[in-house]
């Protein structure tokens, strides 16, 4: 896992859907280190069982593998 965290991004916004079938998560996120812009971007979560647990207009801080597309969130 300290690989994974070597290339990471903090991000945090707000949860525009979850898509369980396809473990994605769509956030509108702050502008922050990795990506200078704030916008609306679909992440993957690296433990799709997170998901479960989250709902539309939820606040999320997430750590996210930028080296990979769709990003993965590796920490929540």
């Amino acid at each position: 896992m300290l690989a994974a965290l070597a290339f990471t991004a903090a991000i945090h916004g707000n949860v525009v859907s979850v898509d369980r079938a396809h473990d994605l998560l769509v956030i509108h996120h702050h502008a922050h280190a990795g990506m200078q812009l704030e916008m609306t971007m679909a992440v993957r979560m690296a433990d799709p069982r997170v998901l479960a647990r989250l709902r539309t207009g939820q606040f999320v801080e997430l750590r996210c593998a930028e080296r990979q597309n769709p990003w993965v969130c590796v920490r929540r």
